[in-house]
C-alpha cells in the first residue's frame, strides 16, 4: 500500500522511473516533461533523502520543462559502494557522469541541503553546462551562526542515525516546520528505510564533516542567475549561510519563506516550483 502511494504521487507529478549509469554506479531517476527540452531542470535532494523529495514540485515544473530527479550516489536506490569517498566532489563527479546520458548539453540545477552543495560545486566545475542555480537550504559554506543540527554534530550526536520509528518521527519534526500530508503506512515505510541506512549515514556524514568543505572563496565565479531559497525556521542550515551565499554570488536573489523549515520543496511545493521557474525563465531570457 505504501508503494502504491509513492506511485500515485509520481503519476501526479508526471514523472516516471528511469536510470543512468556512471562507471560502477547505477543512478535511478524520475523523469518527466517535454522530451525535447534542451536544458532540463535537475533537482537534487538532501542527505539521506530520496528523489521523491521533489515530486510535488515536478508537478508544476513538468507542465513546461523537462524535470530530472536523481537519487544522489550513496543514497536511496542509487549504488552504495562502501569503498567510495562520499564527499561533495565524490558525489558530484558520479552524478555529472550519470547526467551526461540524459542532459548532455545544459541543465538548470536545483539542490536542497547536501544537494545544494553538490549543485553549487557542479556550477563551479562545469560553468558552461549549468544555466541557472537554485539553492534551497544549501550546505557548502560555513554557517556564521551555528544551527541546531550543527550543535548536535559538534556534541558528537549524528541526528541522521535513527534506531526506531519514534526517533524517525521526531527527526522529521525537527527537519520540517510544516508537516506534509501523508499516510501512516508511507511514514512507516520511510522510517524502516531510514533505519536500514544507519551505517551508510554514519559513513557519509563522517566523510562530509571530515572534508570540511567551504565554497565561500569560489562563489564569486558563479555567473548564472542564482536563487537562494530558505525557510526562516531551518534548523539544519541556518539562514546566516544563505546570507553568505547571497553576498558572494554576484546578482543572486535571496527569498526567505516564512514559517518554513529545511525542505520548502516538501512543505510549500507550489511556491517552491514558482520560484524555480522564475529563475529558469530569467536565465533563458538572459540568453536571448
Amino acid at each position: 500500500m505504501a508503494q502504491l502511494a509513492f506511485d500515485l504521487r509520481r503519476r501526479m507529478g508526471r514523472v516516471r522511473p528511469q536510470h543512468a549509469t556512471a562507471g560502477r554506479f547505477s543512478v535511478p531517476m524520475l523523469v518527466g516533461g517535454p522530451a525535447d527540452d534542451p536544458a532540463p531542470v535537475v533537482m537534487l535532494h538532501g542527505f539521506s533523502d530520496t528523489k521523491d523529495s521533489f515530486v510535488d514540485v515536478a508537478r508544476a515544473v513538468t507542465r513546461t520543462r523537462r524535470a530530472i530527479l536523481p537519487d544522489l550516489p550513496g543514497f536511496s536506490d542509487a549504488s552504495q559502494h562502501r569503498d567510495h569517498l562520499y564527499d561533495v566532489p565524490g558525489i558530484a563527479g558520479v552524478l555529472r557522469e550519470a547526467l551526461a546520458e540524459v542532459a548532455p548539453d545544459a541543465v538548470h540545477l536545483v539542490g536542497n541541503s547536501l544537494g545544494g552543495a553538490v549543485a553549487a560545486w557542479l556550477a563551479l566545475e562545469h560553468p558552461g553546462w549549468v544555466r541557472s542555480l537554485t539553492l534551497i537550504g544549501a550546505a557548502g559554506v560555513r554557517m556564521p551562526v551555528a544551527s541546531a543540527m550543527q550543535r548536535h554534530i559538534e556534541a558528537g550526536h549524528n541526528p541522521f542515525v535513527i534506531n526506531s520509528r519514534e526517533e524517525y518521527h521526531a527527526f522529521v519534526r525537527f527537519v520540517v516546520e510544516r508537516m506534509p500530508p501523508g499516510s501512516g503506512l508511507v511514514r512507516g515505510l520511510m522510517a524502516e528505510r531510514f533505519m536500514a541506512r544507519r551505517e551508510m549515514n554514519e559513513k557519509i556524514l563522517d566523510e562530509l564533516v571530515s572534508s570540511d568543505l567551504d565554497l565561500s572563496e569560489r562563489l564569486g565565479e558563479i555567473a548564472v542567475p542564482t536563487l537562494l531559497l530558505w525557510g526562516d525556521r531551518d534548523r539544519l542550515i541556518d539562514l546566516s549561510a544563505a546570507r553568505t551565499y547571497h553576498r558572494a554570488i554576484p546578482g543572486s536573489r535571496l527569498v526567505v519563506m516564512h514559517g518554513i523549515g529545511h525542505c520548502p520543496q516538501v512543505e510549500a511545493p507550489r511556491a517552491t516550483a514558482r520560484r524555480i521557474l522564475e529563475t529558469v525563465a530569467a536565465a533563458e531570457g538572459a540568453r536571448r
